[in-house]
């Protein structure tokens, strides 16, 4: 599913969402690179699929750790990353990082 991910039915499942870096490309120029419109259309895809009655395992890419781009548009897609990235973790029981093949854990429940 390229854009409306809360309103497939996941129900009883073990879903791997891989990866919200290329779901939100997708997003953010759907949205004409808008970054407050894109961040209300994933946080509002989030929440339904935070609602289901399903194990959810996402996979993110963390991209606002290294330099930053001259681009803007860049740094606008680098912004919306990070706070989709944070808003997740906000709601997600456990949070790992991985690093060079490490498991780093920012969140257990």
């Amino acid at each position: 599913e390229e854009l409306r991910i809360g309103e497939l039915n996941l129900a009883g499942r073990v879903v791997v969402v891989d990866c919200i870096t290329l779901w939100l490309t997708n997003i953010f120029f759907d949205f004409e690179a808008d970054v407050d419109k894109s961040l209300i259309f994933a946080k509002e895809q989030i929440a339904h699929l935070a609602r289901q009655d399903a194990h959810l395992i996402v996979v993110s890419n963390e991209i606002g750790m290294g330099g930053t781009s001259p681009n803007e548009l860049q740094v606008k897609f680098t912004d919306l990353q990070g706070f989709v990235n944070q808003h997740i973790a906000q709601l997600a029981d456990s949070v790992t990082l991985m690093v060079s093949g490490i498991s780093v854990t920012l969140k257990q429940m």
